[in-house]
């Protein structure tokens, strides 16, 4: 985002101040930290506006601009529809943020003309699903018996077996995929949460995830 940004026009350059163009929104969405869970606690943001990125898997850098594999959960503001970057919370008719009086840290720290504060910021007290759910709740159970049994790194590590030597690895992919499915369906009959809901609390189906973490192999 901030890489993008200086590429802009000039105006971005020597601007001193947001004039709520909604530029930056378009370009990609913001990521959590700490400091933003009152958004949630508070209900400003619910969580069918969110969605985790495990780790090892697969996404935009929003200070560098380009995709890469997290080191560490990241939870963010989803995008407004599939294939596009921009923040759900962009109004498209007057291109300005609908929550722009409750916005998450990095929205407030991002200035197009001076991207420091942002690249200072940005690796720093991520938000996790640990900070939102107690150690020992049933959903923190469930969160820790999904990364056990569905780890993304693990996929990761099959699918590049699975290249170096094509059908050695194939039955237990197949395997993770489809205990990953069965895993999401019980809760989900269980609970009746919505399919957003099910980005929030377990990310993408890991299904999803096999293309993108082929692209980096």
């Amino acid at each position: 985002m901030v890489k993008a940004m200086q590429y802009g026009n000039k105006s971005e350059h020597t601007r001193s101040k947001c004039i709520k163009c909604g530029q930056c929104c378009r370009r990609n969405s913001p990521a959590l930290h700490q400091e933003d869970l009152p958004l949630i606690t508070g209900k400003s943001l619910g969580r069918n506006t969110l969605i985790l990125y495990r780790r090892g898997e697969p996404a935009l850098d929003n200070v560098m601009g380009t995709p890469v594999l997290l080191g560490r959960e990241m939870i963010k503001i989803r995008s407004a529809n599939a294939g596009h970057r921009g923040c759900l919370f962009l109004d498209q008719h007057s291109g300005h943020c609908s929550i722009y009086g409750s916005r998450p840290m990095e929205c407030s720290l991002l200035e197009c003309w001076n991207p420091d504060p942002l690249m200072n910021y940005y690796q720093k007290n991520r938000l996790t699903r640990a900070d939102i759910f107690p150690k020992g709740s049933a959903m923190d159970e469930l969160i820790c018996m999904h990364e056990e049994k569905c780890p993304v790194t693990e996929l990761s590590y099959m699918l590049q077996q699975e290249v170096n030597a094509p059908g050695t690895l194939r039955e237990e992919i197949n395997s993770l995929l489809a205990f990953d499915d069965s895993f999401r369906q019980g809760f989900q009959e269980k609970t009746g949460a919505h399919e957003e809901d099910m980005l929030f609390y377990f990310g993408r189906p890991l299904k999803e995830l096999v293309r993108p973490l082929m692209d980096f192999m």
